[in-house]
């Protein structure tokens, strides 16, 4: 199971180009389902699968995976 708990991610954090990309953003996913991830443009679909990656990191929020707490630096 992976379940995303209030995920939070700013660019240009503190900044006049500041963006909030994503904004609390929960997620469950359970052994077995098939999740695909729509959105147009800019809806923030390749910055939430690169927070996942440990690419971007996130303001806030947890990544749970099988019931433990990963840590994405």
């Amino acid at each position: 199971m992976l379940k995303l708990e209030n995920i939070n991610i700013t660019f240009n954090k503190n900044t006049a180009n500041e963006r909030k990309a994503l904004q609390h953003i929960d997620l469950d996913v359970a052994d077995g389902d098939f999740v695909t991830v729509i959105g147009s443009n800019g809806a923030g679909k390749s910055t939430l699968m690169k927070c996942l990656f440990g690419i971007y990191r996130m303001d806030a929020g947890e990544v749970i995976l099988d019931g433990k707490k990963i840590e994405i630096n």
